[in-house]
């Protein structure tokens, strides 16, 4: 059963200021001869180290140098303090030496410091797609131009292929990577053809008009009221207790029809038309005469009852078009269902909740790791949002992660030591930010552990057994975007084992895109750049230079996997494998 242990540090980073001020202050001791230089610390920025990064006068002065003219890099370094990060622009390298030289003033050359703190990437990529995207629902004359005059107000299998060529036309000025969110009435079965001779309204009462007014052209049934004007036909149509303003009654060619056909008040009158409101109060908006009194015409067609759905779909303008949207980094790309904004109440998504409830409910068994894409109507539009399922919940991401950057003081000033990425020394300092998965154990409680005298350690031999098992020693995230050759180090020593086997069970591992879990991430096996040590003996040795310059631009993990735990190799003599002294960094000459 695999399991992660992380372990913490322990240091005491303020103890090295404490024991100055003591000295100078309450001893009165003005030049102690005692030298304080501390290696393998660890600091975590707090909530408050953010806000104060931002006040710092040394950092706003250099926030305002960036660019005096409208003060973009003020804004930034505020922006650290809001939200509580940094960014490519607004750097820690830049700002954080003024907090360590607040809290560790006293610390001397040579002092250095791995600090971890937050980085704001933003968006993914996938979700930036989706900035500007454009959300609406289908009209009636969205339908009528897809079915071309002779169809209803619905999609079926026979139109979804037009989809695209009509929104080709609907967003003619769009640009390649445009992406839209529809939403439209659907329905499996296709009209009969009787349905479609000239897309024939729906009957409904006066009443269920007023109720329900939608764009939909009805054909509607009353008596004809108070006549506004004869003329023009506009009048209001009465039923029960019910009253519409017409606005113009017309056949179906345009022309007038109130004299021609003798219309009067008190006939009974069928008309269609579409409910509107333009002039303030409710109203057929350009009438179509059917039928009046004292005739009494067979009702008109009306379409089929048929049960329909209402779907959201995603669609992206390519090269070649208009296509249903799809990305194959994602496990799926989901369009919310009009039922989920109707369950929760609302027209527009504001609580991530909601879309937390239903992912949960729609994909129980979702795997670890795999990313969901989720494109919604927010509050200011069409927007997306990703979710990655993290062991069996769904957890938002944010475009926020943790980072490391060492600092050091030179010339009696911090600073950040840029062309350091990682090091760590271990003896006697303890592991710092690395930390320890277990994948198979074989029944032991540990391979990898620490040990003050000799560093990180892994061993497969306990109690007189060697044992197959699988464990790793893992980095905290290496920022490598400045890099330009960065070089990793460390000193080794590997007793027992054999020199044939060694080499297959040891391994350095890195990776560029860590999931959490070293069974699901994928990684590249650096090779040896120096013979591993015989195991005859425990004097440590040289790794070699691995040359991580591929990794450019990228943050990474380092993964020291012990792995005995090969199908078909037996352990006549597992190895102990020990490690110290470890350092990426870009050599000598590009400092």
């Amino acid at each position: 059963m695999k399991k992660s242990i992380y372990i913490l540090t322990c240091s005491a980073l303020m103890l090295s200021a404490c024991t100055d001020f003591f000295d100078e202050h309450m001893l009165d001791n003005k030049d102690p001869q005692v030298t304080d230089v501390r290696t393998g610390m660890t600091y975590e920025l707090t909530d408050d180290d953010y806000k104060q990064v931002a006040n710092y006068q040394a950092n706003i002065a250099k926030a305002l140098a960036l660019d005096p003219v409208d003060s973009t890099g003020l804004a930034e370094l505020k922006a650290i303090a809001s939200e509580k990060s940094f960014t490519e622009t607004a750097s820690a390298d830049m700002y954080v030496p003024a907090l360590m030289t607040d809290k560790f003033p006293y610390l001397d050359n040579g002092t250095t410091c791995d600090v971890l703190y937050t980085m704001r990437e933003g968006k993914s990529n996938r979700v930036k797609e989706f900035d500007g995207a454009q959300g609406f629902a289908l009209t009636i004359d969205d339908y009528e131009t897809i079915w071309q005059k002779r169809g209803a107000d619905y999609l079926t299998p026979a139109t979804l292929p037009d989809v695209p060529a009509f929104l080709a036309g609907k967003l003619a000025n769009a640009k390649q990577g445009q992406i839209a969110l529809i939403t439209y009435n659907y329905s499996d079965d296709e009209p009969d053809p009787s349905e479609l001779s000239d897309f024939l309204p729906y009957e409904l009462t006066l009443a269920e008009l007023l109720a329900f007014p939608d764009e939909k052209r009805h054909q509607i049934s009353g008596y004809v009221g108070e006549v506004k004007s004869s003329i023009s036909g506009r009048f209001y149509m009465i039923d029960g207790d019910y009253s519409i303003y017409v606005y113009g009654l017309t056949d179906e060619d345009g022309n007038k029809v109130w004299k021609d056909k003798g219309i009067q008040q008190g006939d009974a009158i069928t008309i269609i038309g579409r409910y509107s409101e333009e002039s303030g109060e409710p109203q057929i908006l350009d009438g179509i005469y059917v039928s009046h009194t004292p005739a009494n015409p067979a009702p008109r067609r009306a379409p089929m009852a048929r049960k329909l759905e209402v779907i959201n779909a995603l669609y992206q303008l390519t090269a070649e078009g208009w296509q249903p949207y799809q990305n194959d980094q994602l496990k799926q790309a989901i369009a919310l269902p009009q039922s989920v904004y109707q369950s929760a109440g609302v027209t527009a998504i504001t609580d991530p909740d909601i879309i937390l409830k239903y992912l949960q409910a729609v994909y129980p068994y979702a795997a670890d790791k795999e990313i969901y894409l989720v494109a919604y109507m927010g509050k200011n539009g069409a927007t997306a949002d990703e979710w990655v399922v993290n062991g069996t919940e769904f957890v938002l991401t944010t475009g926020y992660i943790t980072e490391t950057m060492s600092f050091e003081v030179k010339n009696n000033q911090w600073v950040a030591n840029i062309s350091t990425y990682l090091q760590a020394k271990f003896v006697g300092e303890g592991p710092g930010k690395f930390t320890i998965q277990h994948v198979n154990l074989d029944g032991l409680n540990y391979a990898w552990r620490y040990q003050a005298a000799y560093g990180m350690t892994a061993s497969a031999y306990v109690g007189g057994t060697n044992h197959r098992l699988e464990d790793w020693l893992l980095s905290p995230n290496i920022r490598l975007k400045k890099s330009v050759q960065p070089q990793l180090t460390f000193d080794q020593a590997v007793r027992y084992g054999n020199v044939n086997d060694n080499p297959k069970w040891l391994n350095v591992m890195v990776t560029d895109n860590f999931t959490g879990d070293v069974t699901t991430t994928e990684w590249k096996q650096l090779e040896w750049q120096a013979e591993l040590p015989d195991g005859s003996n425990w004097i440590f040795q040289s790794s070699g230079v691995f040359d991580l310059s591929e990794y450019n631009g990228k943050t990474i993990v380092l993964g020291f996997r012990y792995k005995t735990d090969f199908d078909g190799i037996e352990v006549p003599s597992a190895p102990t494998w020990e490690i110290q002294n470890l350092l990426l960094a870009e050599p000598a000459e590009n400092e």
